[in-house]
């Protein structure tokens, strides 16, 4: 498939954005210590201009289904839809705003939401390639790699079956609780670097029919099982991972998703994903509700769709994440990174453990902004957290001015090397990034790293059994499988 870069006026896009930028330094600097609607509709206008200058100086190949459009979408539920359309209609809407904050910083913290966003858009301009660009991706063939990791992953999904299948047949809500977080992690790694590998061992076909058809079937197969098992125990999160690198992977390479598909494929996940939560049950005991047609019943039965905003539930909730994280920064000081520490440990297994409890006398868990935020409420259940609370409770305004620049600047590096460089790496990194897209404005900025880093680390011990493997075919004299490893 080629991919094509239209030279635009990315200069003068770059430099409108960075005035965005300056409008709303000025407009937190300047924002009123009380809920003010007209001010917050202000800040959601220029928030929307910014993100639009953003996705149509951005788009390559007119693919709607990037990174920097899935999170400026969902970063539009998480901090401006609360603000400005629910609260002064009914700051209650969602039962999470009953537990107490502050209101009185609702537009202040608004500003400083939009202050991040705006940061966020000009590291993305400022990065995005200038010249027009154009390259014929070209397929791989990793036969020995997805036969290895095919085993692999049915290896671990058998594991995982073991520590929580008979509660995930039964659907139970919470079940994937039982299995170990890093079993978990590494099971969602392994199957989503071997849907990458099907995706690039078949770029050339331009048919997503044509690419199921060709595809490894028994990742395929597994793939299924696993999506159906976490729907059916109501665990979403790792699903729509497993989706957006197969949808990403497939929009890049295969086919690209233009804007009215986009529209239909995310305003039917909203749909979807909102009938699960409200289908899934901790509550079922009796072994007749235990089935596919009482989880679909449930949902049918349970769900609520008073307003259009009811399908960006699971978003909008973590926006008073943002007034009760700076609200508790304000109060207790900036901790400089105390709340960050447990992820930059997380790639290697133990160690956040072992450092957090040296050096902090604390858990892991304990850490994290999600925790404080939690017990800060008394809420008998995990709040979540929110990215610009997070890094503003760690280092205050110039932090998440200089963090959500550099995430906006690192993502599209990745993007452009992905595309650009036919560096499998590359490829790698930015896909289980876009996986993370509408997650991250909900957590810390640092979540993604275990999983990226493990993606990597798996990628390169199969390329080095790939090559053992054929180095051992070439001297018995009986090949294994035609592979070419590059």
């Amino acid at each position: 498939m080629k991919i094509i870069i239209t030279p635009e006026k990315h200069l003068i896009a770059a430099l409108f954005s960075l005035l965005l930028l300056g409008i709303s330094v000025f407009l937190y600097s300047f924002a009123p210590e009380s809920y003010s609607n007209l001010y917050c509709t202000f800040l959601l206008v220029v928030y929307l201009i910014s993100s639009i200058i953003t996705v149509r100086y951005t788009l390559i190949n007119n693919n709607y289904l990037n990174f920097h459009v899935l999170f400026l979408l969902s970063f539009f539920f998480v901090n401006f839809v609360y603000p400005v359309f629910l609260y002064p209609q009914d700051p209650f809407y969602f039962p999470v705003f009953e537990l107490s904050f502050d209101h009185q910083i609702i537009t202040k913290t608004t500003a400083l939401a939009l202050l991040g966003a705006c940061s966020y858009n000009f590291g993305v301009l400022l990065r995005f390639r200038k010249e027009k660009r154009a390259v014929d991706a070209s397929n791989t063939n990793f036969a020995i790699l997805q036969f290895l990791l095919s085993k692999w992953v049915y290896f671990i999904f058998i594991i995982i079956l073991i520590f929580a299948g008979k509660e995930m047949l039964h659907g139970n809500f919470g079940a994937t609780s039982k299995i170990p977080p890093g079993l978990l992690v590494i099971f969602q790694v392994s199957i989503g670097v071997s849907v990458i590998l099907i995706i690039l061992s078949q770029t050339n076909h331009g048919s997503i029919l044509k690419f199921l058809w060709k595809s490894n079937k028994p990742v395929l197969l597994i793939l299924f099982c696993f999506i159906l098992l976490f729907i059916y125990t109501g665990d979403r999160g790792p699903v729509l991972q497993i989706l957006l690198i197969a949808i990403g992977g497939i929009s890049l390479f295969i086919k690209t998703i233009k804007i009215k598909s986009f529209i239909i494929v995310i305003l039917f996940g909203m749909l979807v994903f909102t009938f699960i939560s409200y289908a899934r049950s901790r509550t079922v005991t009796d072994d007749s509700e235990k089935n596919i047609a009482k989880f679909i019943e449930r949902g049918f039965q349970n769900i609520k769709l008073g307003s259009f905003f009811d399908l960006g539930m699971d978003l909008i909730v973590n926006n008073r994440n943002l007034y009760s994280g700076v609200e508790y920064a304000k109060e207790n000081g900036f901790n400089h990174g105390k709340f960050m520490f447990y992820y930059l440990f997380s790639p290697i297994p133990f160690l956040p453990s072992l450092m957090t409890s040296t050096f902090a006398n604390s858990e892991p868990f304990e850490l994290t902004s999600a925790q404080i935020i939690t017990d800060e409420a008394n809420a008998s259940y995990g709040l979540g957290s929110n990215m610009i609370a997070d890094l503003y409770m760690a280092f205050g305004v110039l932090g998440v001015i200089v963090f959500m620049f550099y995430l906006g600047y690192i993502v599209t590096t990745f993007q452009l090397k992905a595309l650009f460089s036919n560096h499998h790496y590359y490829i790698i990194v930015y896909l289980f990034l876009l996986s993370f897209s509408i997650y991250l404005p909900r957590t810390s900025i640092l979540d993604p790293i275990r999983h990226v880093v493990w993606a990597i680390i798996l990628f390169f011990i199969l390329k080095k059994l790939s090559k053992l493997f054929l180095g051992l075919s070439k001297k018995s004299g009986k090949p294994i499988m035609t592979a070419r490893i590059v």
